[in-house]
C-alpha cells in the first residue's frame, strides 16, 4: 500500500476517534456539569439527556436516514464494495457496524431506564418538539452557558481557556459553508449544521474555535476542536501537498454521519482501557503520533481484547 493510502487510512481512524471523543461529551457532559446546569434551570438535564440520546439515534429513524444513508447498509457495502470511502480499511470496514449496533443498542436501553420516546413514527418531530423547549429552557442563562461550555472542555482536556474561542449562536440551523464535502449527500447534510468545531491559527498559536445553537451542541464542539488539535501530531510529519491530498479525502461532512455513530462506543471502549490516571489528552496524543499500522493494531486490541489493549496503552504511554 502507498504511504499515501496509508495517511489517509490513518487520517479516517483519527477522525473516528475525534468524533467519538464529540459524541461521548454530548451523552456524558451535562451530568459532568450537574450542579451548575440545575443551578440554572432544573429541566435542562432532562432535556439534554433526551435530546442526545435523539440525536443519536435519529440516525436509524427518520429524515436522517434519507439524507445520511441507512446505516446497516452503509457498513456491508464498506466490507465489499471497493468504491466506498471505508474499503479496505481495517477497522472501520471490519468493526464500524458492529459498534454502531453496540451504540444503538445502549442508547435504547438507555430510553427505556429514562423514560424517552424513540418510536420510529413522528421521530423527528419528537427531535424538534426537544430542540424547542431546549433552545427556551436555554434563552435567560446563554451568556452563562456559553462561560460554561468554555469551562467544561477545558476541564475535559485540560487546554486554558484562553485557547477556546466559542459562540452560542442565535441561529437555529448554522451555515454549512465551513463544512467540507461536494457531492449530493454532503450538500443535503450542509443544510442541517447546528454546530461545528475546529482549529484556527491566530497571531502564532493554534486556536479551538466551537459553535453552536445549543450548549450541549457548543461543548461537543470545542471537544471535538480539541480533540482534533491534539490529533495534528498525527499529520505534522506530512508535506503541504501530502497534506491536502489528504484531508481532501478524508475530512468530509458526508462521512460524519458514520463517525459519530460508531465513534462513541469506539472512544467508550478506549476510556475503559486507559491506565488509571492517564490524561486521556496525552494518551491521544501517543495514538495520533504513531505509524498507521501500529495505530489499528492498538485500536483492534481497544475493540475486541480489552486486557491486552490496556497493557499495552499503559506501555504507550510509558
Amino acid at each position: 500500500m502507498s504511504d499515501e493510502k496509508l495517511e489517509i487510512q490513518k487520517r479516517h481512524t483519527l477522525n473516528w476517534l475525534i468524533q467519538g471523543a464529540s459524541q461521548h461529551a454530548g451523552m456524558t457532559l451535562h451530568h459532568l456539569m450537574r450542579d451548575e446546569l440545575n443551578a440554572l434551570n432544573t429541566g435542562l438535564l432532562r432535556c439534554y439527556d433526551e435530546f442526545a440520546l435523539l440525536g443519536l439515534l435519529q440516525y436509524w429513524r427518520g429524515l436522517a436516514v434519507v439524507m445520511a444513508g441507512w446505516p446497516p447498509r452503509f457498513w456491508k457495502r464498506a466490507a465489499s464494495e471497493p468504491d466506498h470511502p471505508f474499503f479496505l480499511h481495517p477497522l472501520l470496514s471490519k468493526y464500524g457496524g458492529m459498534l454502531a449496533e453496540t451504540a444503538k443498542k445502549r442508547a435504547l436501553d438507555r430510553c427505556k431506564k429514562k423514560g424517552v420516546s424513540a418510536l420510529p413514527f413522528a421521530f423527528s418531530f419528537r427531535v424538534l418538539s426537544v430542540f424547542k423547549r431546549l433552545r427556551v429552557l436555554e434563552s435567560p442563562h446563554r451568556p452563562r452557558l456559553l462561560q460554561l461550555a468554555k469551562r467544561t472542555a477545558s476541564t475535559v482536556w485540560g487546554i486554558p481557556v484562553e485557547r477556546l474561542d466559542a459562540e452560542l449562536s442565535e441561529e437555529q440551523v448554522l451555515s454549512g459553508e465551513r463544512v467540507a464535502g461536494e457531492n449530493f449527500r454532503a450538500q443535503m447534510l450542509r443544510t442541517c449544521v447546528v454546530g461545528y468545531g475546529g482549529v484556527e491559527r491566530r497571531r502564532h498559536q493554534l486556536i479551538v474555535t466551537g459553535k453552536g445553537v445549543t450548549w450541549q451542541l457548543l461543548t461537543k464542539e470545542l471537544v471535538k476542536g480539541t480533540a482534533e488539535l491534539v490529533c495534528l501530531h498525527g499529520l505534522r510529519q506530512l508535506d503541504d501537498p501530502m497534506y491536502q491530498r489528504v484531508i481532501t479525502a478524508t475530512d468530509r461532512i458526508d462521512l460524519e454521519p458514520s463517525m459519530i455513530q460508531s465513534g462513541g462506543e469506539l472512544w467508550r471502549r478506549l476510556l475503559a482501557a486507559l491506565p488509571d490516571g492517564c490524561p486521556v489528552a496525552r494518551a491521544l496524543m501517543k495514538l495520533a503520533r504513531l505509524p498507521t499500522e501500529t495505530l489499528h493494531s492498538a485500536l483492534e486490541a481497544v475493540i475486541v481484547q480489552p486486557e491486552r489493549a490496556r497493557d499495552c496503552l499503559a506501555r504507550l504511554i510509558r
